[in-house]
């Protein structure tokens, strides 16, 4: 249990998952793919890094909002999935900002939406699943720092002061954008409540969805 077996100290940063697809892909708004997944339930390609993971997670988070059924492909690995979505084997994914941040820049790539409440800067063209009508809808991979079961808030919040501190220097800062994250910093509770929100969040998910490993 993660609220049992450690003690949130610092949230560093979250990226978003973001669909994408190839450029040369003819359906390529999300409105449309979710017309395509309608128009053929579940024989659209989605791949992930596998059964669980955050991508599998935001895809069935995906299904639930826009009410289609998909294929959902696993993978062992973002390496495995980058090279069969950027080949043409599977049509579209739910892939973490950073990992797909260089096939876009490339071209190889193209972004459709951002499941965040935000634009992030380097996705600023790409609208948010918030503005394209599906409010709640964020999934993101986020960075943060644990420390072991009932630590004292003397030392948490000492700990939490320097990990600040660090993330406010400029060359902190680039790096962090380099990977996709934003968001980070403040107090442990403002971590702990973003930690419970994401276990409300995702439990829904795998309960309507019915996911199991």
């Amino acid at each position: 249990n993660v609220k049992q077996d450690f003690t949130p100290i610092a949230l560093v940063g979250i990226s978003p998952c973001v669909l994408v697809c190839r450029e040369d892909t003819k359906i390529k708004t999300f409105d449309n793919v979710v017309k395509l997944c309608k128009s053929q339930p579940g024989n659209i390609s989605f791949g992930s890094v596998g059964v669980g993971s955050i991508q599998h997670l935001t895809l069935e988070m995906f299904n639930l909002r826009a009410k289609v059924e998909t294929l959902h492909i696993p993978y062992k690995g973002s390496g495995p999935l980058m090279a069969d979505l950027v080949g043409g084997q599977i049509a579209y994914s739910w892939e973490n900002m950073a990992s797909v941040a260089p096939y876009v820049k490339q071209g190889k790539l193209i972004a459709l939406a951002q499941a965040s409440d935000k634009r992030y800067k380097q996705f600023i063209d790409v609208p948010t699943t918030i503005e394209l009508g599906h409010p709640g809808f964020e999934a993101a991979t986020w960075y943060g720092l644990m420390g072991p079961p009932k630590m004292s808030p003397l030392l948490v919040q000492k700990i939490n002061d320097d990990v600040n501190k660090v993330m406010a220097l400029p060359e902190v800062l680039t790096m962090l954008d380099g990977l996709s994250a934003a968001g980070g910093g403040g107090s442990p509770k403002k971590f702990a409540d973003f930690i419970d929100d994401e276990l409300v969040r995702w439990e829904k998910v795998v309960r309507e969805a019915k996911i199991t490993v």
